[in-house]
C-alpha cells in the first residue's frame, strides 16, 4: 500500500515539476519541429547531456565574437567577409545548442540539480562574447565598443527582470522586442548583410546594429519590469 501511495507521490511530483518547467521555458516553434526532435534524439543516443550541451553553446558564442573580433583587423576582401559569415554562422550553433539542451533535458528526462545554472547562466556570457565581439570589431568607430559594452548590460538586465519576476512567484516574462532571439537575429542579419559591404559601411552596419540592441534592450527592461510590477500590484 506504501508503494502504491509513494509511486502515485511520485508521479505527482514529477508532473508538477514539468508544469513548472514548461511555465518558466522560452516559448521556441523551432521545438516543435521534425529536425530539431531528431536531433535532440540522435545527441541522446550518443550521450551527450544538457549540461554538456549549453556548454557548447559557450564555445559557439566564443567563435563568434573572436570572428567578429578579427574580422577587420588586418584583413582584406574577401577574408574580411569569410570572419562575418563565420560570426553569423557560430551565432546560430549557439542557438541551436539553446534549443537543444532544454529538449534534452525535458523532453529527453534527463533533466539534473544543476541544470537552472546550466540553463541560464551560458546565455549571459554567451550573449556578452558575441556583443563585445561585435563591438570591438568596428575599428573606425571607437564609440562601438561603448555600444557594445551597453549592449551585453542591457541583454544581462533584462534576464536579470525576467529571473527577478520568477523568484517573486510569476510567470518568467519572454517578450520583446528585444529578446535573445531578436538580438540575435539582428546581429546575424547585419553580418550577412555586411560580408558583401565595404569595410566603412560593413562597420558601420554593425555599430548601428548595435546600437537599435542596446535601445530595445533597455526598452525591453522597462516593458518587462512594468508587467511584473503589475501582476503584483494585481495579486495584491
Amino acid at each position: 500500500m506504501c508503494y502504491i501511495c509513494n509511486h502515485y507521490k511520485k508521479q505527482h511530483t514529477t508532473l508538477m515539476e514539468n508544469k513548472d518547467s514548461e511555465k518558466d521555458r522560452r516559448p521556441i516553434s523551432s521545438r516543435n519541429t521534425s529536425w530539431a526532435n531528431n536531433a535532440a534524439r540522435l545527441l541522446q543516443r550518443k550521450g551527450a547531456t544538457p549540461n554538456g550541451i549549453s556548454a557548447a553553446s559557450m564555445a559557439f558564442a566564443f567563435l563568434s565574437g573572436l570572428s567578429f573580433f578579427f574580422a577587420f583587423r588586418f584583413f582584406d576582401f574577401p577574408v574580411t567577409s569569410v570572419f562575418l559569415f563565420l560570426g553569423a554562422v557560430f551565432i546560430q550553433c549557439r542557438l541551436i545548442c539553446n534549443l537543444l539542451d532544454g529538449m534534452v533535458a525535458v523532453e529527453g528526462g534527463m533533466r539534473t540539480p544543476t541544470g537552472a545554472i546550466f540553463n541560464d547562466l551560458p546565455d549571459r556570457v554567451s550573449d556578452s562574447f558575441i556583443l563585445l565581439g561585435a563591438g570591438y570589431s568596428a575599428t573606425l568607430f571607437p564609440w562601438a565598443v561603448e555600444l557594445g559594452w551597453a549592449a551585453a548590460l542591457l541583454a544581462a538586465l533584462t534576464a536579470y527582470i525576467r529571473i527577478l519576476g520568477g523568484s517573486c512567484g510569476l510567470a518568467q516574462r519572454f517578450q520583446g522586442p528585444m529578446a535573445k532571439q531578436h538580438r540575435m537575429a539582428i546581429l546575424t542579419a547585419s553580418a550577412l548583410i555586411a560580408a558583401f559591404l565595404p569595410v566603412y559601411w560593413g562597420q558601420l552596419l554593425l555599430t548601428v546594429a548595435l546600437g537599435i540592441i542596446a535601445l530595445g534592450s533597455l526598452i525591453t527592461c522597462f516593458v518587462r519590469l512594468c508587467a511584473v510590477g503589475k501582476e503584483l500590484n494585481e495579486r495584491g
